[in-house]
């Protein structure tokens, strides 16, 4: 088979994906085929370059082909690119495919996975984030394949073993913009424009999806909307305050000094202690910035200002955060005053979570949110007090403390 006569057979099977899936067809359309020897198999950039061994697509049923094509796409439908980036980008990848896998294995009705692709079941129910947990849990014992596709069965620890002596951007089949760069040097200009277009096209597709019925969630999709946000002050009362100072004090002591010394040996003429040393102290906060916390965010910025310039805290450390974490920076108590907020899309936690448990700095964290989130399901290496604006009964996660942020005037 000639490369223009497999790429005419990628193609069709294009327009086939779009029958189950009708959500995907902006992005079938918008799609370049490139048949390339280079990959072992298929992959796809941001841009909407997808690349295709020609000898892996002819070992391909019309019911396969489809199959892998669906997948590829709904890699740009969930942003699996963007959603990377900040951590393991082979991790992330095969997280992902165990997740689009178990989506089509259900939504195609098949009862094993095609191309000896990467099979989870029941992926499909858990976050990208939690699944990378797992994975670097049992990475001993847990069994994955060298490929995505047509890969030898092995552990995951072999597999991220060989991928971290690999060239960057070369594992798995979601490629970077690098890897793009190198290989097609001459179209290079468009890049991030076609990027920008693609993302346009997977936002427009998933509302269509939700709107169908087929996504149902608190929210695929991070939100592209920033505005710069006003703190309101004052307006929470003291019990939140006592919680944030419990863990603070809880997870964060500093470090022994005999510089210092401690009272708890005052009463002893011949024994001396050591006492804390006074430290900088930096308060983690986690803010939800999903479509629903839009009218409390002024009100939590406002509460965080109050309580860390009347315990001293020097530094915030802001992660905000909707399907993807859309900012990190450290900033001091009155930056918060004006604040420029972004986000405004679904509600998953988890990439904010997983991003923190990998700082071995951070004891602690502050997670403010209305509760009505996707969150890991199993407990952060840290601290986590979960800070509502309101009661919230149905919001009671295994792990942490929930405080409800009550508005009332502060004595």
């Amino acid at each position: 088979m000639t490369h223009l006569e497999t790429r005419q057979r990628i193609e069709r099977g294009l327009r086939l994906v779009t029958v189950p899936f009708p959500h995907l067809s902006g992005l079938a359309a918008a799609v370049r085929v490139d048949i390339d020897e280079r990959v072992p198999t298929m992959g796809v950039f941001a841009s909407g370059r997808l690349v295709a061994n020609p000898a892996f697509t002819a070992r391909l049923s019309a019911d396969d082909l489809v199959f892998v094509l669906a997948h590829e796409l709904l890699h740009l439908a969930l942003r699996t690119h963007e959603r990377a980036r900040g951590s393991h980008h082979l991790e992330f990848n095969y997280a992902h495919d165990y997740i689009i896998n178990d989506m089509l294995r259900h939504a195609l009705g098949v009862s094993t996975i095609p191309a000896g692709g990467l099979d989870m079941p029941g992926a499909r129910e858990r976050a990208a984030e939690e699944i990378v947990l797992e994975m670097r849990r049992n990475a001993n014992s847990m069994s994955s394949r060298t490929q995505v596709w047509e890969g030898v069965v092995v552990t995951l620890d072999q597999v991220l073993g060989a991928a971290a002596q690999a060239e960057p951007g070369t594992t798995g089949d979601v490629l970077d913009a690098k890897r793009e760069r190198e290989m097609f040097p001459g179209d290079n200009e468009d890049q991030a424009a076609r990027a920008r277009a693609m993302r346009d096209l997977a936002a427009h597709g998933m509302a269509i999806a939700k709107a169908l019925g087929i996504m149902r969630g608190r929210g695929f999709e991070s939100g592209e909307t920033q505005q710069t946000v006003r703190a309101q002050r004052g307006f929470y009362q003291t019990p939140w305050h006592v919680a944030l100072q419990t863990i603070l004090d809880g997870s964060a002591p500093g470090e022994r000094t005999y510089t210092r010394a401690s009272r708890r040996g005052a009463d002893h003429a011949t024994v001396v202690l050591p006492g804390r040393k006074r430290t900088t102290q930096i308060l983690n906060v986690i803010l939800d910035t999903s479509a629903s916390m839009s009218d409390d965010i002024p009100y939590m910025l406002g509460a965080i200002g109050d309580f860390c310039e009347a315990a001293g805290v020097d530094d915030i450390r802001v992660v905000q955060c909707d399907t993807i974490v859309t900012g990190d920076e450290t900033v001091a108590a009155h930056e918060l005053a004006e604040y420029e907020v972004r986000g405004y899309g679904g509600s998953d936690l988890s990439p904010a979570m997983v991003a923190l448990a990998a700082d071995a700095r951070v004891t602690a964290v502050v997670v403010i949110t209305d509760g009505d989130i996707t969150y890991p399901g199993e407990a952060m290496p840290y601290g986590v007090l979960w800070a509502l604006p309101r009661p919230q009964s149905s919001f009671a996660p295994p792990y942490g403390r929930v405080v409800s942020m009550q508005r009332g005037v502060s004595p």
